[in-house]
C-alpha cells in the first residue's frame, strides 16, 4: 500500500520558551521535525511527503529539510490557521496518487518504524483509518474550571487516548476534510472528521509510550533525554 506522509508542523514554540515554531526547536542538533519524518521517509511505500508550516517560515523549513533528510524529500508548503487547517492544505497539494495518507504530528519525534508498520498494515478491508492508542491509565474527572471544584468520576472503562500517525484511505481523508471546510466544523484529530460524517470505519492499534507529543518544556527535557540515549 502506497502512502504520503502529511505532518502538520505550523504550532508555534511559545509555551516551550520558544520564540520560533516548535517543530524548529532542535534535540540532538536536529529540529524536531526532522526526528519525526525519518522513520517515515524509510519505508519504500512512501511516495510523497508533505509538511504544512508557518507561511512565514516556509524557506527556513525548506533549508533545514534538504540539509538534514536531502533535496527533495519533503515538501514544504504554507499552514493554516488551525491545524485542520493546515492538513488540508497538504492533502491539497499532494502531487502521487497514493492509497493512504498518514498523518503525523511534528512535534512526536520519538515515533518508532514499528508503530508506523502496524498502523500501516491494519487499513485493510472496510476500514477507513486506523489510530494508535493506549488505555486511560489515570482516574478522569469532570471539573468545573471557573471555580476548580470536582463535579464526578469519569468511567475509563473503553477510553483511549489516541496518538499519531493516523491512517487513513487518501479518498477518505481529502472528502472528510472538504466536507468539514464547506460545514465549519472543526474536529479534535484527523479521524473525528470521519466519525462526524460517518464516513467509515475507524480501528485502533496499541500505541507507544515513546510517542508523546511535545508540549510543555518538561516534555521536551524527557524528549531530549530518550533521543540521547537512543
Amino acid at each position: 500500500m502506497s502512502f504520503a506522509l502529511v505532518m502538520p508542523a505550523a504550532g508555534s514554540g511559545i509555551r516551550l520558551g520558544a520564540d520560533l515554531p516548535k517543530a524548529l526547536i532542535e534535540i540532538s542538533g536536529k529540529p524536531l521535525f526532522v526526528h519525526a519524518a525519518l522513520p517515515f521517509l524509510q519505508f519504500e511505500s512512501c511516495a510523497e511527503a508533505v509538511m504544512a508550516v508557518p507561511q512565514s517560515e516556509i524557506e527556513r523549513f525548506r533549508q533545514e529539510a534538504e540539509k538534514h533528510l536531502g533535496a527533495g524529500r519533503v515538501r514544504v508548503v504554507g499552514g493554516g490557521k488551525t491545524r485542520q487547517d493546515s492538513v488540508f492544505n497538504a492533502l491539497r497539494s499532494l502531487n502521487a496518487k497514493v492509497d493512504a495518507v498518514l498523518i503525523h504530528d511534528a512535534a512526536r519525534p520519538m515515533i518508532q518504524r514499528n508503530l508506523i508498520q502496524r498502523v500501516r498494515d491494519a487499513l485493510t478491508g472496510d476500514t477507513a483509518a486506523v489510530v494508535p492508542g493506549l488505555p486511560v491509565a489515570d482516574t478522569l474527572k469532570r471539573v468545573q474550571e471557573s471555580d476548580s471544584t470536582i463535579l464526578n468520576t469519569v468511567e475509563r472503562c473503553g477510553l483511549m487516548a489516541v496518538q499519531t500517525p493516523q491512517a487513513i484511505r487518501f479518498d477518505t481523508a481529502f472528502e472528510s476534510h472538504t466536507l468539514a471546510a464547506q460545514a465549519g466544523f472543526q474536529g479534535t484529530d484527523d479521524v473525528s472528521l470521519i466519525e462526524h460524517f460517518h464516513l467509515g470505519r475507524i480501528r485502533y492499534v496499541t500505541g507507544d509510550v515513546r510517542n508523546f507529543k511535545i508540549t510543555t518544556s518538561d516534555d521536551l527535557t524527557l524528549a531530549r533525554e530518550i533521543l540521547r540515549h537512543a
